[in-house]
């Protein structure tokens, strides 16, 4: 027996021996209290641990609680490496119930390694999925920006993004409430770096809330509650878009919705007529544009609007259950058969531009970290922020960077 083995021994046989004195409790010591020859130990479940550990082939599972390395965090983070999706399992067998799905995008918590099997948390799914569908240990730790974003989300109603940290910085760009951008770095003097559009720059701590956005596995129930939802929806409006829908009901003197406080005016009606308030209509080139692909953008349009009302979800891609502005640009589109990018930025690059003054329905408005659908005179729709979830507001609402034309 090495001494790394003969270390373990003792020490697990310690620990074993402190738990067994009923009644007993254990002195848990603040992080800048703890001696520096002794490794801070998990209290809660340490027991179902090591009896897991000795009664079961789990591979080196105690090292998931007590031994912590280079690795750090990644000991028990994983995240999926798989091209679509891997069943999660009630039991490390393929013949065994599933109980959810595995996403190519899903991190997760890894709970015990037992040999080509993993058993895992991702949301509110636990289970079993093959070893080979996750990456782990070091690589999660090379590939975790793939799967984790850093967000910060403006608290101010106009927020100075500067070329350095503090005040005496030249002032870059600004940002508006509500606003969410990447965090590309690490918080220095209370200020985060972060990127706008194109613009790298410093924002004040105080002023952005810093969030961790990462997607997680669907369980089945899940599953079968979505698609439940975009069946009925589907079913209700047809895919040939007889109608659009809008929040509820149309309002009645033409205000449709607003981005932030901005009321935007003309009721947007099938066809791509629009009315101006005055009883005169107006038909839109967009009306009549059609793709090689047979799509037409008022059917892109009129597919998208029936999901007004529905929430935003930072991450996600369900057009009932919340997505956000991508999320919601790449579902849309994906109900026609065309396969867009993920991100804002991927999606900068997809089709070919356009000018504002040749937009047509269905063409994708992007902005500084946002994306909507072109739905003609001057709005768009498109899933906005956590308080107003997926509506319509002005394509002009803050500077546009470009118009991408996919159809």
């Amino acid at each position: 027996m090495n001494n790394a083995q003969r270390k373990r021994k003792i020490f697990i046989s310690a620990m074993a021996g402190m738990m067994m004195i009923p009644g007993s409790t254990i002195e848990v010591l603040a992080a800048e209290d703890v001696p520096e020859q002794v490794s801070p130990l998990p209290v809660v479940g340490i027991e179902s641990v090591l009896e897991q550990s000795f009664e079961t082939e789990v591979k080196e599972n105690i090292d998931l609680y007590l031994v912590q390395d280079e690795q750090g965090e990644y000991l028990n983070r994983a995240f999926s490496n798989v091209s679509d999706f891997a069943y999660i399992r009630t039991a490390p067998d393929e013949t065994s119930e599933w109980t959810g799905k595995l996403y190519s995008d899903s991190t997760v918590t890894v709970l015990e390694y037992a040999g080509d099997w993993t058993k895992i948390q991702s949301g509110n799914v636990e289970g079993y999925v093959p070893a080979e569908a996750l990456y782990t240990g070091e690589e999660a730790q090379e590939c975790a920006a793939d799967y984790i974003e850093i967000k910060a989300t403006v608290e101010a109603d106009v927020l100075n993004v500067r070329d350095g940290q503090g005040t005496e910085n030249e002032i870059l760009t600004q940002v508006f409430e509500e606003q969410m951008y990447p965090v590309t770095g690490e918080e220095q003097e209370g200020w985060y770096p972060v990127r706008v559009g194109e613009t790298n720059g410093w924002v004040c701590g105080e002023y952005v809330e810093i969030e961790e956005i990462c997607s997680y596995a669907e369980s089945k129930e899940e599953e079968e509650i979505r698609l439940a939802e975009e069946a009925q929806q589907l079913s209700s409006a047809g895919q040939t878009g007889e109608g659009v829908l809008t929040n509820g009901e149309a309002a009645a003197d033409g205000e449709v919705s607003v981005c932030g406080d901005r009321p935007v005016h003309g009721e947007v009606s099938m066809y791509g007529e629009v009315s101006d308030n005055t009883g005169t209509n107006q038909t839109t080139e967009a009306s009549v544009y059609i793709s090689e692909q047979g799509v037409t953008g008022q059917a892109v349009i009129n597919f998208a609007c029936q999901f007004i009302g529905n929430p935003y979800v930072w991450g996600g891609t369900s057009l009932t259950n919340g997505a956000d502005c991508s999320g919601f640009v790449q579902s849309v589109y994906a109900n026609f058969g065309i396969s867009l990018p993920r991100t804002t930025w991927d999606m900068e690059s997809v089709g070919y531009a356009v000018s504002y003054e040749e937009a047509q329905m269905g063409d994708l408005v992007l902005y500084d970290g946002h994306v909507g659908l072109y739905m003609g005179d001057g709005t768009i729709v498109n899933a906005m922020n956590e308080v107003d979830g997926i509506g319509i507001c002005s394509a002009t609402y803050a500077p546009i960077v470009t118009i991408r034309r996919v159809l």
